[in-house]
């Protein structure tokens, strides 16, 4: 994986290899797989990661499990808490969509501030299909 993943760096983002990157970690596969690949290749990387606070202490299991995969990677790690049900209902917008929006503003604000040049994502194709919808529905 890790040789493919190189290689499909070098061929389509080989512009990324010199600039400071964040990667959004839920907690989840796609993410974590994200963040240890790019540490192998070892890019410039440091890790962002919301905890929205619907899970009860699942949330708070994902964060924990986020700050011990960037003390064992070495790597620089950001985390935010957020009450996105109120959020949610303030702004009368789905619990979905208070996250999404909470989860971006903070990450370009962060990208902003500390001079990142990228935001890096995992998504597989249900969140891809969810984001579409998302979209279309606006």
């Amino acid at each position: 994986m890790l040789d493919l993943f190189s290689k499909y760096i070098d061929k389509e983002l080989a512009f990324i290899k010199d600039k400071k990157l964040l990667v959004a970690i839920s907690g989840g596969l796609d993410s974590v797989v994200l963040a240890h690949l790019c540490a192998q290749l070892q890019l410039n990387i440091s890790l962002v990661h919301c905890n929205f606070n619907l899970r009860g202490n699942e949330s708070d299991e994902d964060e924990s499990f986020v700050l011990q995969l960037a003390e064992d990677l070495e790597l620089e790690v950001f985390v935010e808490s957020f009450e996105t049900e109120t959020y949610a209902q303030e702004h009368k917008i789905s619990i979905q969509m208070a996250a999404r929006e909470l989860r971006y503003v903070w990450f370009e604000e962060l990208a902003s501030q500390l001079h990142y040049d990228y935001i890096l994502t995992a998504h597989h194709a249900d969140d891809n299909l969810e984001t579409f919808l998302i979209n279309l529905s606006r």
